[in-house]
């Protein structure tokens, strides 16, 4: 389980700490993403999430206590995912190339990859997972998130001193990365479904290499 432990225990009844029983928590988060995903979150309950996932009832109690409960633990577990996936990928970044042979679009691309799959369009029943995760928002959640992205981006940015991504202010990445969240956030709650995802994907990158390139032209 990807829960921090000092979250999930105020969440989960019981820890995951077999592979069954990770198992267990994946089948309850799928089966609660596609039940909200057709029905809508006012037809969710306990039995039904149980059912879908193919178990009873009393072992769904055993880790969760109520459908909000398993809610929280949803939007936590997405939301740490997302992180740990940026945060291995710049850290690869930093350990494995010289700062000089980086392409600028190359490295903002493949960030805003793991933010199209990681808060908007996923595969599976992560897209869904990530739409139930919108619908039960806790913006505070969501900005503390938001903030930790963008302080570890800029992070990297400080580290390798690349003369074509360059830091940017306070001002510059809240206006930058509240764009680049507002889209993702439409995206997954409108159920967008770009013919083809290639242009999404190069409008977003568009986005943020214009925000790099006027700071750029400022300094």
């Amino acid at each position: 389980m990807t829960l921090p432990h000092e979250l999930s225990a105020q969440i989960m009844r019981k820890q995951p700490t077999q592979k069954r029983a990770q198992l267990t928590i994946d089948a309850i988060f799928e089966a609660t993403s596609q039940i909200v995903d057709r029905e809508g979150v006012s037809g969710l309950t306990t039995n039904k999430i149980a059912a879908k996932a193919g178990f009873s009832v009393g072992t769904l109690y055993q880790y969760f206590s109520s459908k909000e409960a398993i809610f929280r633990a949803m939007s936590e577990h997405g939301r740490t995912l997302v992180l740990r996936e940026l945060e291995s990928y710049l850290f690869s970044i930093e350990c494995s190339q010289d700062p000089e042979d980086i392409n600028p679009d190359t490295f903002v691309r493949q960030y805003v990859q793991i933010c199209i799959q990681g808060f908007a369009l996923g595969k599976n029943y992560r897209r869904a997972m990530n739409r139930l995760c919108w619908l039960l928002e806790q913006p505070e959640e969501t900005a503390v998130s938001v903030q930790k992205m963008i302080e570890r981006l800029m992070a990297c940015l400080k580290y390798l001193q690349h003369p074509m991504l360059p830091v940017l202010d306070e001002t510059q990445m809240f206006v930058l990365s509240r764009s680049l969240m507002g889209c993702l956030r439409s995206a997954s709650l409108e159920r967008f479904e770009p013919l083809d995802s290639s242009a999404f994907e190069n409008q977003l990158v568009d986005l943020v290499m214009a925000q790099l390139v006027r700071n750029l032209e400022s300094v």
